[in-house]
């Protein structure tokens, strides 16, 4: 199962603060990285997502999420498309308040054993615990619906190269 970590703040310049940590945390072996930042429209430059922030209406949540699809069960083979998650699990969110969310998110696959989403959200109250329920709930079916279909298109892969190596044999034979 999909773990979700929240945690929030009212500021600003903390959430400014969490959009440099998403995209410069160093690397596992402290070397200097700069992530992209996206959301469901596509790449987002900093200074956009620092004026999402200062758009904000003044009662906004800023919240920080990690979302990090099982390493053993859902991603033991590091193939998962993280920003597809990412973005499943963000209209999750968004079917809840019933429109639109403005977020930002980073892949980290680089410092952890673990790889895992860092998404910042605005919202217009705070969650709780049966809305990160919901939301690992979410980030866990995208996860098992990419695993579906990535064993189906290996087994589709597998099934070619059979068919591919008895036609090339029936040739030799010839």
């Amino acid at each position: 199962m999909a773990i979700v970590k929240a945690s929030y703040t009212r500021k600003g310049g903390v959430a400014k603060a969490s959009i440099r940590y998403i995209e410069n945390r160093p690397g596992k072996d402290g070397t200097k990285l700069q992530r992209t930042l996206f959301n469901a429209d596509g790449k987002v430059q900093r200074r956009e997502a620092y004026s999402m922030i200062d758009q904000a209406d003044k009662h906004s949540y800023f919240f920080r999420l990690v979302i990090s699809p099982d390493p053993m069960n859902e991603d033991a083979g590091r193939d998962l498309s993280l920003r597809e998650l990412t973005e499943r699990t963000m209209q999750n969110l968004e079917e809840r308040f019933q429109h639109s969310l403005q977020w930002v998110a980073a892949i980290h696959d680089d410092h952890a054993d673990h790889r895992h989403i860092h998404a910042i959200v605005i919202l217009p109250q705070r969650l709780q615990v049966q809305d990160l329920q919901r939301l690992r709930g979410a980030a866990t079916e995208a996860a098992l619906e990419q695993l579906q279909h990535l064993d189906l298109v290996r087994d589709a892969r597998a099934q070619s190269q059979e068919h591919q190596e008895l036609s090339d044999g029936l040739e030799l034979a010839l």
